[in-house]
C-alpha cells in the first residue's frame, strides 16, 4: 500500500513541525525591534506552550506591538515643565514670553495720544548703525527712542552689508545724523581678529568685510580688543563717507562714530558713550570742541525753551568752542558777514551751526 505509506510519512513530518511557526519553504520574518528578553517572553510563548501555529503567530504579533511602544526616546519634554532647572531652553522661553507680554501691557499704558504722534509717519533724527549684541540697546543713549532713532543692527555694526537700510534712513527719511555705534567687548571684532575660516558660512560671510589691524606683538588682549573696536568704528565711518560724503559737505548730514563702553575698558566710566570720530576726523582736540559745543547748545536750549532764540556773538562762540586749526582759510571774524547771514546785524542762534561748519574744515 504505497499510497498509504506516503500519506503516513507526510503526516509524521507535519506532526514533527506542528510546534514551529514556519511551514517548509516559508521565509523567516524580521526580528521585532525590542529587547531579546521581551521577545522570548511574548513571541516565543506560542511554541513553548505547544500551541497551534496560529496561537504562536498571535503571541509574536503581541510581542512586536509591545516592542513598538518602546521605540524612540524613553523620555519626552513637557513644555514649560521647567521646575528642574530655570536655565533649560523651555524655561527661558517661558520667562521671556511671559515678560514680553507683561512689559508690552505696561508700555501700552502710554496711551493713545503718545502713539498718535507717530502713527502715520516716522520722522527720526538719527540713523543708527549698531551691533546686534544683546547688551547694546537704545536705552543706553536715548531715553525716548520712539520716532527718533532709525535702528539698523548687525554683527560688528557694519555699514556696507546693510547699505540699503542706511540709505533709506538718510536719503528717504532725511535723518541729519548717522550714528555708527560700536561697543567694547564686541564678539564680531574679536572673531575678525582671529581665524574665521572654521565658522559657519553665513557668519563667515558677514564677518569677512571687517578688516581689523593685527595688534602689535606684546599688546595686552584687553587693549588689543579695544583698539580693534575703535578701529572698526573708524572704518565704518569711512565707508559711510564714501557713500554719503556729498550730504556731509553740504551740511545735510553729520556722521558720528562712537563707542558704548559697558565694560569700562576705556577707563571713563561704565556705560560711557564716547565719540571717537566726526565726519572722518579723529583729532582729539576737535572732538572735544565738538562735544563742548553740543553740550553748551543743549544747555542754552534747555534754559530758554526749544522755540526761543538768543542774541549771541557768533565770532566769540566759534573762538571759544573751536580751537585754531591748520588749514582754516578765513579768520573767524570774516565768517560773520551779510554773505553768510543776510542783512541781519545780529545773527540768531539757528545760524551758529552754519558758522561752525564753515570754520571746521574737512579732514
Amino acid at each position: 500500500m504505497r499510497p498509504f505509506y506516503c500519506f503516513a510519512r507526510v503526516a509524521t513530518l507535519l506532526l514533527g513541525v506542528s510546534g514551529c511557526h514556519l511551514l517548509p519553504g516559508q521565509a523567516a520574518p524580521a526580528p521585532a525591534p525590542e529587547p531579546a528578553h521581551a521577545a522570548g517572553a511574548h513571541g516565543g510563548s506560542g511554541g513553548a506552550g505547544g500551541h497551534s501555529s496560529e496561537a504562536g503567530h498571535a503571541g509574536g504579533a503581541g510581542g512586536q506591538a509591545h516592542g513598538a511602544l518602546h521605540e524612540g526616546p524613553r523620555e519626552y519634554s513637557v513644555p514649560f515643565a521647567w521646575e528642574r532647572s530655570k536655565k533649560e531652553p523651555l524655561a527661558r522661553t517661558r520667562t521671556f514670553v511671559s515678560e514680553l507680554f507683561k512689559d508690552n501691557s505696561e508700555y501700552m499704558g502710554k496711551g493713545r495720544k503718545f502713539f498718535r504722534e507717530f502713527a502715520d509717519a516716522q520722522t527720526p533724527r538719527a540713523t543708527v548703525v549698531t551691533c546686534s549684541d544683546s547688551r547694546v540697546h537704545t536705552t543706553a543713549f536715548d531715553a525716548t527712542p520712539e520716532n527718533d532713532d532709525f535702528m539698523i543692527r548687525n554683527i560688528g555694526n557694519q555699514v556696507g552689508n546693510t547699505l540699503g537700510s542706511v540709505e533709506y534712513g538718510i536719503e528717504h527719511l532725511g535723518t541729519p545724523v548717522l550714528l555708527i555705534l560700536g561697543h567694547t567687548g564686541c564678539g564680531a571684532v574679536k572673531a575678525a581678529m582671529g581665524d574665521i575660516s572654521t565658522l559657519p558660512e553665513p557668519v563667515r560671510k558677514e564677518l569677512e568685510p571687517l578688516d581689523i589691524v593685527a595688534p602689535k606683538v606684546g599688546t595686552a588682549e584687553r587693549i588689543a580688543w579695544l583698539e580693534g573696536v575703535v578701529d572698526n568704528v573708524h572704518d565704518q565711518v569711512a565707508v559711510a563717507l564714501t557713500h554719503f560724503g556729498g550730504r556731509v559737505q553740504t551740511g545735510q548730514l553729520t556722521v558720528i562714530g562712537a563707542v558704548y563702553d559697558f565694560r569700562g575698558d576705556m577707563d571713563q566710566g561704565h556705560g560711557k558713550l564716547s565719540v571717537v570720530n566726526v565726519n572722518g576726523s579723529r583729532d582729539t582736540e576737535r572732538l572735544n570742541s565738538f562735544m563742548q559745543a553740543v553740550a553748551d547748545d543743549s544747555a542754552k536750549l534747555s534754559e530758554k525753551g526749544e522755540g526761543d532764540h538768543e542774541e549771541i556773538d557768533l565770532a566769540e562762540e566759534v573762538r571759544r568752542h573751536i580751537p585754531p586749526v591748520r588749514g582754516r582759510k578765513r579768520p573767524v571774524e570774516s565768517l560773520v558777514d551779510t554773505e553768510s547771514f543776510g542783512d541781519s546785524a545780529s545773527p540768531k542762534h539757528d545760524d551758529l551751526e552754519v558758522l561752525r561748519r564753515a570754520a571746521w574744515p574737512a579732514p
